[in-house]
């Protein structure tokens, strides 16, 4: 597998949908935020979704399975209907299979934070799709602006800019910048629905700014037609086939 599909593959992943039931924006002391975070055990979810790193672009079908805190699966399909990759995540490694050249790839998160720049890990690519704040509130200052309330937290040499909406109370956009690489990745979440009594976004927009590395943005549009919580356990298909061979 090239490198375009799996930095699409990453950001995709990164890059997912926003799940939480209505929430206060201060506690009853008026001294925490509070988001409230999704209730399930497993959940499915189609979208479609396009990707432009400023070299190459796709368009294609996503299928996602969630196991809770333990695994995320992403089917990709293309306009023709075939699979051509399938993503599998537990809490410590990305495995991926390329089934247009018959490659398949094992990853563990300290590989693709080295090669990508940005400290990804399970929890964190978890918090993003289901729209949790990455860093949560510690009692730092919120500050009204414009339509949102916004406060900033901090983990290491990253920057998270947190933005609430004041009409919808939810995590509306979220904004993640690396002191040292100077790269940022900025998350909005719109035209939020009503599934099983939780809020997901229906349509999300990134942007990953590589501002260091003078690379062009990485650009990803995702539009969910499908959101199941799923009332038990789903599968999680993934195995490597004998003649597929490890890049």
């Amino acid at each position: 597998m090239n490198k375009f599909i799996i930095v699409c593959l990453v950001g995709m992943i990164g890059l997912g949908s926003c799940n939480r039931k209505s929430g206060a924006i201060f506690g009853k002391k008026k001294d925490k935020l509070e988001v409230v975070d999704p209730v399930f055990d497993y959940m499915s979810a189609k979208a479609k979704f396009t990707f432009d790193d400023g070299e190459k672009s796709v368009s294609a079908t996503a299928n996602f399975r969630i196991k809770k805190d333990s695994l995320i699966w992403i089917s990709i399909t293309p306009g023709l209907g075939i699979e051509v990759a399938r993503v599998l995540i537990n809490t410590e490694n990305v495995f991926v299979l390329d089934k247009l050249n018959k490659h398949y790839y094992e990853y563990s998160f300290q590989d693709l934070s080295i090669e990508y720049d940005f400290d990804f890990n399970f929890q964190m690519i978890q918090s993003v799709i289901l729209g949790n704040l990455v860093e949560p509130y510690q009692k730092q200052r919120v500050e009204k602006m414009d339509s949102y309330f916004t406060y900033t937290a901090s983990k290491g040499v990253y920057l998270y800019q947190n933005y609430i909406g004041a009409s919808t109370m939810k995590l509306e956009k979220v904004q993640v910048y690396d002191e040292d690489t100077r790269n940022t990745i900025s998350v909005n979440y719109s035209d939020f629905i009503l599934v099983n009594s939780q809020i997901f976004p229906n349509e999300i927009s990134a942007v990953i700014d590589y501002e260091a590395n003078n690379k062009p943005n990485t650009e990803v549009e995702i539009s969910y037609s499908k959101m199941v919580i799923e009332d038990g356990p789903i599968s999680f298909p993934y195995s490597v086939p004998n003649k597929y061979e490890k890049k």
